[in-house]
């Protein structure tokens, strides 16, 4: 298994400021979703990103193929909700140092 970089790119640059009650139900619903590959140690870390350029989101992620990760792209509700674009850093992480969880 590798890590790779999760990108949503929001359709404007101020999406973070200026959307709407759809648009925030639909994010809320993305949050949502990204626990649960959270929980089983498939993420990382996932969270926006304060660029003042672009709203933009991130996620680590670790899968065993671009299947795998095109899959939890195809289940995203941002995705599916086409709310910007998302990309995969498609290049493995060549070291990922992994922090342990203290339960």
């Amino acid at each position: 298994m590798s890590w790779y970089l999760y990108r949503l790119r929001a359709h404007r640059p101020d999406f973070a400021s200026t959307m709407s009650e759809a648009e925030t139900a639909t994010m809320m619903e993305h949050v949502a979703y990204w626990r649960g590959p959270f929980a089983e140690g498939r993420v990382l870390i996932y969270s926006p990103v304060a660029d003042p350029d672009h709203s933009w989101g991130m996620c680590v992620v670790k899968a065993e193929s671009e299947a795998e990760l095109e899959q939890l792209r195809a289940n995203d509700p941002a995705h599916l909700a086409d709310i910007g674009t998302i990309d995969w850093l498609l290049l493995p992480f060549p070291v990922a140092v992994e922090v342990p969880t203290h339960a």
